[in-house]
C-alpha cells in the first residue's frame, strides 16, 4: 500500500517571508527555472536576479543592445542564464555589463542570422557577479 502525504491544507513561511501553501511548495521544489523573454529590448536591457532562486532570459534582440545585471540576494548563490538569439537580420552586437568578472574574457557573440549563445552570470551571495560562456 502505498501512502501520499497530503500538503494541499499547509502553508509555510519562507526565509524571505513568502508564504506557500503545500502545492505551491511541491511545485516550487519541482520545477525549473523560470525564462523570461526579452523580445526586442531596445538599445539597453536590465536583467534582474530573481527575488528568490535562479532565473533565465532568452533575448531576441532587433538592434545593438547594451545588457546590464542587477540585483541578488546577499547570503544567497545565485545564477542566471542569457540566452540571446540573433534575428533574421543578424547584425545585432551585444555589450556585455562592466560588473561582471569573466575569468576568460567577455564572451563573443556571434551576429549572423540565427546564431544562437547561452551564458551564465553567478551571484556570490555578497558583492560580485561572475560570468562564463555556455556555447556559442
Amino acid at each position: 500500500m502505498t501512502t501520499l502525504l497530503d500538503f494541499s491544507a499547509g502553508v509555510a513561511t519562507g526565509a524571505g517571508g513568502n508564504t506557500l501553501s503545500g502545492g505551491q511548495i511541491v511545485d516550487a521544489v519541482t520545477s525549473g527555472t523560470s525564462i523570461l523573454t526579452k523580445l526586442n529590448p531596445g538599445a539597453s536591457c536590465d536583467l534582474p536576479f530573481a527575488k528568490r532562486g535562479n532565473i533565465g532570459y532568452r533575448i531576441l534582440p532587433d538592434q545593438d543592445c547594451a545588457l546590464s545585471v542587477s540585483g541578488g540576494n546577499v547570503g544567497e548563490l545565485q545564477t542566471m542564464h542569457i540566452l540571446i538569439q540573433q534575428p533574421f537580420s543578424g547584425n545585432c552586437e551585444i555589450t556585455w555589463p562592466d560588473n561582471v568578472i569573466w575569468p576568460s574574457g567577455a564572451p563573443f557573440v556571434d551576429s549572423r542570422i540565427g546564431a544562437v549563445c547561452c551564458v551564465e552570470i553567478m551571484w556570490d551571495g555578497a558583492s560580485r557577479y561572475y560570468g562564463r560562456l555556455i556555447f556559442g
